[in-house]
């Protein structure tokens, strides 16, 4: 896979948490949100992936240098690749700028593990609300613009080929759930993010066929996430009038 330059390696401290909530903020494409790490709570660490030089957070900023992927492709890569930058946490949780907890982190992961008190390492995943298909999924993204006619058919071309059945699930990237230390999900992760150059941007869409393929241990939670995250907490027209004011600086 790309990703640009060395990564920054994060490690828990001798008797530090051993879960680590980030996000990431790159580009000028909203506001920025402080509460997307959460509450300054000792029971996990906190980060924040930027290019950026600095950012009013209380969080940690690790701050990625644009190789030439730009700031959308550049965010995708802590997103989806915990791996390559976390080392000695048991559990990350990855929240979008977009969105803040209604649920402490700490807090999730107990709930998590209440559900699934084997706790295998790999992803944990929140249902769509409203679809449960890949193929919607990228008939909606052609529909609203994020994907071009062109890159829909590809999409679509790559599930025909790979015989992806319809209503195999889909599933909610606002937050991401990850137990650290299984090697197929690292996997799939670098696959997954490899994808957003190869057949789309949109990475919601291709999770269900990566799922699938890499044959990738996982476990849907019976919770919605709304009950633990509000999301969005940016209308669009908020994050266009913020657009339009940064041209203008």
């Amino acid at each position: 896979m790309s990703g640009g330059a060395a990564k920054p390696v994060l490690q828990p401290g001798a008797d530090g948490p051993r879960i680590a909530v980030y996000s990431c903020y790159f580009g000028a494409h909203e506001p920025f949100n402080a509460a997307a790490t959460g509450s300054d709570s000792p029971a996990y660490d906190r980060f924040v992936f930027t290019d950026h030089a600095s950012l009013p957070s209380p969080a940690r900023l690790i701050r990625l240098e644009d190789a030439g992927e730009g700031p959308a492709i550049l965010s995708r890569l802590p997103k989806l690749c915990p791996h390559l930058f976390f080392q000695g946490y048991d559990w990350v949780v990855y929240l979008d700028n977009n969105a803040r907890f209604l649920l402490d982190p700490a807090r999730i992961i107990r709930r998590v593990a209440k559900e699934h008190p084997d706790t295998p390492a790999g992803r944990y995943l929140f249902r769509h609300r409203r679809r449960d298909c890949a193929w919607d999924e990228a008939d909606e993204c052609l529909r609203l613009g994020y994907m071009t006619p062109d890159q829909h058919a590809q999409v679509t071309a790559h599930f025909t080929a790979q015989a992806l059945p319809r209503h195999a699930g889909l599933y909610v990237n606002t937050c991401l759930v990850q137990r650290m230390g299984c090697a197929r999900t690292d996997a799939l992760n670098a696959a997954w993010y490899d994808s957003l150059t190869s057949l789309t941007r949109r990475d919601q869409v291709m999770l269900p066929w990566l799922l699938a393929s890499h044959a990738c241990p996982h476990r849907v939670l019976g919770a919605k996430i709304r009950s633990w995250v509000e999301w969005p907490i940016f209308s669009p027209k908020a994050r266009a009038r913020f657009r339009r004011k940064q041209i203008a600086a």
